[in-house]
């Protein structure tokens, strides 16, 4: 029984330790200029994390908080990757469809993707 726990606890420590890691890359690669396998532009040149403070893009202030809640049915983690990948399947009030870059899936890898979206979820 002690086996089983401790190996419980060394897989739940590593899964921890995975998340940390992710997040700390989508961190890195959110606050870069240019991203991906052809420079496009990067997710801090057009969105802000401080809040009420509007760019080209929308505040993502405590994002990890409101995206759960913005589209009824839709989780945080869907929210935010869909925003990524498809960013005119939800447009935020008083923003234009169209504004942001729509090839984030072919410039980034699922990896990095999954990394921003880890990134996003912790902002509180």
């Amino acid at each position: 029984m002690k086996i089983k726990l401790i190996i419980l606890l060394i897989l739940s420590l590593q899964a921890c330790s995975d998340k940390a890691k992710s997040r700390q890359q989508g961190e890195l690669l959110f606050y870069r200029v240019h991203i991906g396998k052809n420079n496009v532009i990067g997710c801090i040149s057009c969105h802000s994390l401080k809040t009420d403070i509007k760019t080209t893009g929308p505040s993502l202030f405590a994002i990890g908080l409101r995206a759960g809640k913005l589209i009824e049915g839709v989780s945080a983690k869907d929210y935010l990757q869909q925003s990524i990948i498809n960013p005119d399947a939800f447009i935020v009030s008083g923003y234009s469809p169209a504004i942001m870059f729509a090839h984030y899936q072919d410039e980034l890898t699922e990896t990095e993707i999954n990394s921003l979206v880890t990134f996003l979820q912790s902002l509180k």
